[in-house]
């Protein structure tokens, strides 16, 4: 199959499928996540949110079920479709948008922008740079936004449970084979899906995620006009501080209109 309906194919499986096959742990760990949004970046309620790479829109849901206007973006269609069919079924309102986040049309629109699960880093470091920005330019002046993603330094505590091994999704298996490759600072992952009842045996596009320490996050952020607030290890409750053991690092940081001004101003000059 091509490469683009490969990728959406494993798309819905991995957020669809999986987190169906595990539901009761996905919705403990939605409810935890959603939990933790709320408190870290002080929700009132009246916010609006784009949860970017969405997914199977499980953080979307969960927050317009608590009241929040919410937009879910992702670039797999399949996905999406399965995200809407859940709102429907549910009755809630929530826009799900098929887009790349390297070309976010929104200007000023949100008050928070969420990237969760590692969804940083899937592209060279000027395009996620340039993320960044996209980021900075869909946010409210005074607007935040929380990027969860992996702590390099701790990547092989991560790796311990993820590194290799089958598991089930339905009636077949995937094969998951993870690294890390220091030179780069990246994390390759292959996955291998197998359900022989119905002859199928898939091979994953392969992904690469750019890991980057926090020194460099937020750097990054800061020169997408974005001030870094506050940074924690995990995204739970109660918070859990940023240590030297931290698998996960948890940054939100703000866009306030001093710092917008300069963005732009650097925006403009390097087009």
């Amino acid at each position: 199959m091509a490469e683009q309906a490969s990728r959406d194919w494993w798309e819905e499986l991995l957020q669809v499928y999986e987190f169906a096959h595990y539901r009761q742990y996905a919705d403990e760990l939605t409810r935890r996540e959603v939990d933790f949004l709320i408190d870290a970046l002080g929700l009132r309620g009246v916010e609006t949110i784009l949860d970017l790479a969405c997914g199977g829109g499980r953080h979307s849901l969960a927050l317009a079920a608590r009241g929040w206007t919410v937009v879910g973006l992702d670039a797999a269609a399949s996905v999406l479709a399965h995200a809407r069919a859940a709102a429907a079924e549910q009755g809630l309102r929530v826009e799900f948008v098929i887009g790349d986040m390297r070309d976010l049309p929104y200007h000023e629109r949100f008050d928070v922008v969420l990237l969760m699960n590692s969804s940083l880093g899937f592209f060279d470091d000027a395009t996620n740079q340039a993320v960044l920005h996209g980021i900075a330019r869909a946010l409210v002046p005074g607007g935040k936004v929380l990027i969860q993603c992996l702590n390099p330094y701790q990547i092989e505590r991560y790796l311990r449970d993820f590194r290799s091994g089958w598991y089930p999704i339905g009636s077949g298996f995937v094969l998951r084979e993870a690294r890390f490759d220091p030179r780069r600072a990246t994390l390759e992952i292959d996955y291998r899906y197998i359900d022989a009842s119905r002859g199928i045996d898939v091979t994953h596009p392969g992904d690469q995620i750019r890991l980057y320490g926090f020194p460099e996050l937020t750097a990054m952020l800061r020169a997408a006009g974005l001030r870094p607030l506050s940074v924690f290890g995990d995204a739970a409750l109660p918070p859990v501080p940023f240590t030297e053991e931290s698998v996960w690092q948890v940054v939100i940081a703000t866009r306030d209109r001093t710092v917008r001004m300069e963005a732009e101003d650097a925006d403009h000059a390097h087009r």
